[in-house]
């Protein structure tokens, strides 16, 4: 009978001792997943972090899928009198080259170039925020060769034209005209673009406009 007692009760701790480790093990395995529920912190609307990141990247995708709808359309083929409807990744605008001339003399000094090329400009704001016209007239230059490189307005640092340099703020509507002075060499045709290097971008729509000699010299 001793010996039947003996063995029932090892049988019996390690019964106990089983059931131990399994409660043991259980309550580890509930903890991890509490802990790997928590960590999922959620964000708005009870969504979790990671579904937080996906969604902003999915609007960084449509933003970047708006501008690229609206940059509109290149209009390569202009000429004086001509409008160009300009649509960038921060503005809105026409501008319009009413007239060019010739000026032969700046401030009493020659051009380093050909001549000097004044540009009778006129930039209006068509968007919902207000511009900058100087800056919005300043993605513009003058060149006579499209494979080579440009030259900017310089009317702001002359004193013959500073007064009527391209500048102010512009609300929705609003449009100033005011005069772009260049320098550069005359040839057949000679060109007001917007800046090459800006057109590269993409951010903004392309414009030339074409102009002939006879249209310089008046």
């Amino acid at each position: 009978m001793d010996n039947y007692f003996l063995k029932g009760l090892v049988f019996m701790k390690k019964t106990t001792t089983l059931m131990a480790t399994s409660i043991f093990m259980g309550s580890l395995l509930f903890t991890a997943c509490s802990d790997s529920d928590m960590n999922e912190e959620p964000t708005e609307e009870g969504t979790t972090s990671q579904e937080s990141t996906n969604d902003n990247a999915q609007t960084n995708d449509q933003e970047e899928e708006t501008i690229g709808e609206n940059a509109g359309e290149d209009q390569m083929d202009l000429k004086v009198g001509d409008t160009a409807i300009m649509h960038s990744n921060i503005s809105s605008f026409e501008f319009t080259l009413n007239s060019v001339e010739i000026v032969d003399e700046v401030d009493g000094e020659m051009s380093d170039l050909d001549a000097f090329v004044a540009a009778s400009i006129t930039i209006k704001n068509i968007g919902d925020e207000p511009i900058d016209a100087k800056e919005n007239a300043g993605l513009f230059e003058y060149t006579a060769n499209l494979d080579g490189s440009g030259f900017g307005d310089q009317a702001e640092y002359t004193e013959e034209y500073q007064g009527d340099a391209i500048e102010g703020e512009l609300a929705p509507g609003e449009e100033v005209t005011g005069t772009a002075l260049y320098t550069s060499y005359i040839e057949d045709e000679n060109y007001i673009r917007v800046k090459a290097g800006t057109a590269g971008t993409g951010l903004i729509n392309n414009a030339v406009f074409t102009l002939s000699e006879d249209e310089l010299i008046k």
